[in-house]
């Protein structure tokens, strides 16, 4: 299925890509997902660039991925995706992972909102958009991006100041740093009985320079699952940023 509304691009998973087993880590994943979606957007003429000119950009508001395998460096990861679907104020962007036999190792859902750049207000999508939807691709993950919980036991916390290298060209924390910044409040022994199969983000506020944030988890067990409820705020004010939810499974 070859089209505008259709992009395929390869990564090569390099060595500061893969984790301490050697594969692929979800932030990178993560990454692969957002930079093929800024290159499909970029080919659809509704690049960030484009939309700085009339004063508006995208903004990541929900993303869930699902995650079956994580290929090992130095492996390829072909990363298919589309916009799925919108509305007046999101647009739904899905996507497919393939391995390097082209089997699907993960699939995830994103929605997407312009704001104005200067007031910092979502706006209703301009006509622009008009025609950008693949609803022959279909949905990988049928995910109504309900509302997610809130932390109501802390059970680790952890606290971070956000650097120049974290911001983005929209001037604020880039998204997979408030991955980054969750999983360091999860159980360290995870990572050695463990492993993601799925992440749910809510993006609620951004955070800029200097800011210091509180990364907050809630940790529930239940048979060979692992749910971490996580949490993101701003410390001078308490003002939430991010909320997610991160499913872990027994290796």
């Amino acid at each position: 299925m070859e089209s505008k509304l259709f992009w395929r691009e390869a990564f090569k998973i390099r060595a500061y890509e893969a984790g301490v087993d050697g594969r692929v880590t979800i932030q990178a994943i993560t990454n692969y997902l957002l930079e093929s979606a800024s290159n499909h957007a970029a080919h659809m003429d509704v690049s960030v660039q484009r939309l700085f000119k009339m004063n508006l950009t995208w903004v990541l508001s929900r993303f869930h991925v699902r995650m079956r395998d994580y290929p090992r460096w130095p492996e390829t990861v072909t990363v298919e995706t589309w916009p799925a679907h919108k509305d007046t104020l999101y647009a739904i962007r899905d996507f497919r992972l393939l391995d390097s036999n082209q089997n699907v190792i993960g699939v995830a859902s994103s929605s997407w909102m312009m704001i104005d750049f200067k007031a910092r207000k979502p706006v209703a999508l301009p006509d622009i958009i008009e025609g950008l939807e693949n609803k022959e691709a279909g949905r990988t993950l049928e995910d109504p991006f309900e509302r997610m919980p809130k932390v109501t036991r802390v059970d680790m916390e952890k606290e971070f100041r956000v650097r120049q290298s974290d911001l983005d060209v929209n001037r604020h924390v880039y998204s997979v740093h408030y991955l980054s910044w969750a999983l360091e409040s999860a159980p360290p022994e995870n990572w050695k009985k463990y492993r993601i199969s799925d992440v749910e983000i809510n993006f609620r506020a951004e955070s800029l320079y200097g800011d210091f944030v509180v990364s907050d988890s809630q940790i529930e067990e239940s048979g060979n699952l692992m749910t971490v409820i996580h949490q993101l705020k701003r410390r001078k004010d308490d003002k939430e940023l991010t909320r997610l939810r991160t499913t872990w499974q027994l290796k």
